[in-house]
């Protein structure tokens, strides 16, 4: 049972739209294909769910002859098509600080796919993978977001952040590594566990190109604070998954617990679900089932992943797992 769905800012769709056209394909058509509503356009604070932007990628996908669409649409694009965040990240004094508010505030622009920061010896990472209320989500959106995180690595970190090693989940064809090396200008590697971007770690905490001031960078912050909060305030049922899905590794989150977090009682909580008509079992259901092929394709053994998700023993994480994919964990992909 799915119970939630990504959503994207309303923003972030002219961006397909200018790239369609200079492609030759007219708004409305292209609005039309992918059932979106134009009027939320110019609405303040609208957003489009996973299902409709999904369908304008398939447009885009199926309309530009190109090798990768994605790498194509990310040339449409700059900071403003992604409202309070993509300012809040170029007012940000260092690499670090940045980053930090993109993977806790990429909800904000877009739930569809979910950041990680990881800081190796000589290496920072930006892991991008689905969010965990979207689901079969294109090629090309991984594309667009690794290339649009590149853009922003260069501007922000000089040549120094510049990537250094990208990895890509999908098999390369020769014609995608022709336009990957292209823009990237690095080593590429296909048929990994996640979309990952590899820069020097150094780059991280020296001063950024073009910083705001101290007291705008804060401003855009709290700016991002509070519309997380007023996000969060209208998908309920979106908010706890993302909570089940961070808390699972550490243990099975509890409802008081995790009602804890908005000040209110659990059966205050529990109320509110049930006017989403959403039951708390059934998000934590979908939490260990959108973690669950994660784990397997990261190579955790059957028996690690269903410790990891909190289940008593391993036959009732295969019993979980066959009624969710219709085949056991042994036969993961």
């Amino acid at each position: 049972m799915k119970v939630s769905t990504a959503s994207t800012i309303a923003a972030w769709v002219p961006v397909v739209l200018r790239c369609l056209k200079h492609h030759g394909m007219a708004k409305q058509h292209a609005l039309t294909l992918a059932g979106i509503d134009p009027a939320k356009l110019s609405q303040q604070g609208a957003r489009y769910n996973s299902q409709q932007t999904h369908k304008l990628m398939a447009v885009l996908d199926s309309t530009l002859d190109v090798a990768v669409p994605g790498l194509e649409l990310a040339r449409f694009t700059d900071a403003t098509s992604f409202g309070a965040l993509g300012f809040a990240m170029m007012a940000s004094t260092t690499l670090a600080e940045a980053l930090s508010r993109l993977q806790r505030f990429a909800p904000v622009a877009s739930s569809v796919v979910a950041f990680e920061v990881y800081a190796h010896h000589a290496l920072g990472e930006i892991r991008i993978q689905e969010g965990s209320g979207a689901q079969a989500t294109p090629q090309a959106t991984f594309d667009f977001t690794m290339a649009i995180m590149t853009a922003f690595l260069r501007i922000k970190g000089g040549r120094r952040a510049s990537p250094k090693k990208i990895h890509f989940c999908h098999k390369l064809t020769d014609g995608q590594i022709q336009h990957y090396q292209s823009f990237y200008g690095c080593e590429l590697k296909g048929q990994q566990t996640s979309y990952s971007l590899f820069f020097d770690a150094q780059s991280l905490n020296l001063p950024s190109k073009s910083p705001a001031s101290q007291g705008v960078s804060l401003a855009s912050e709290q700016m991002l604070h509070s519309s997380l909060q007023q996000l969060h305030a209208n998908d309920l049922p979106a908010w706890l998954l993302q909570k089940i899905v961070e808390s699972l590794p550490n243990g099975e989150p509890s409802l008081a617990t995790l009602a804890q977090q908005l000040h209110i009682s659990g059966r205050t909580l529990q109320r509110r679900l049930k006017r989403h008509n959403v039951y708390f079992k059934d998000v934590l259901d979908e939490g260990r089932q959108t973690l669950s092929r994660g784990y397997l394709k990261q190579g955790y053994s059957v028996t690690e992943t269903a410790y990891l998700l909190g289940f008593a023993d391993t036959s009732s994480f295969s019993r979980a797992y066959r009624r969710w994919f219709n085949k056991a964990p042994s036969e993961q992909d």
